[in-house]
């Protein structure tokens, strides 16, 4: 007896040009520090205890180094991918399946559409 296994859809094998998504990383970089500065605004105006732990204090710093990091790295993306050669391509399979957000995957694959925005309005969410 054979068991006939249900046709999986396959994600096309399909090459993307290494310098576009690049750029596309460093644009997500750069989003990735705004959303980082946005948390650090708002943290600097919830009122904390008068007298709050030092160690809760270096780790709210550690915000604001993750956001220049970010910033950085989004800039060291947008000089390499201007510094690629336009004829490198990467399977994009192996690298977009590593991925886990769905969002992230559309913004980083060149090939589709415009990259998605946050939306900035809406309720708020806690997890």
């Amino acid at each position: 007896m054979t068991v006939r296994m249900p046709d999986i859809p396959q994600t096309p094998c399909r090459d993307l040009p290494l310098d576009a998504l690049a750029a596309r990383i460093g644009d997500e970089l750069d989003t990735l520090a705004g959303l980082s500065a946005e948390v650090q605004t708002a943290l600097s105006l919830c009122h904390f205890a008068e007298h709050t732990d030092p160690a809760a204090i270096r780790g709210l710093q550690g915000i604001d180094r993750i956001t220049q990091a970010l910033e950085d790295l989004g800039r060291l993306m947008a000089a390499v991918s201007s510094e690629m050669p336009r004829n490198v391509n990467v399977h994009s399979v192996p690298i977009l399946s590593r991925l886990r957000l769905h969002e992230l995957i559309q913004n980083l694959d060149p090939q589709a559409h415009v990259p998605q925005k946050i939306k900035e309005d809406g309720e708020i969410q806690w997890f």
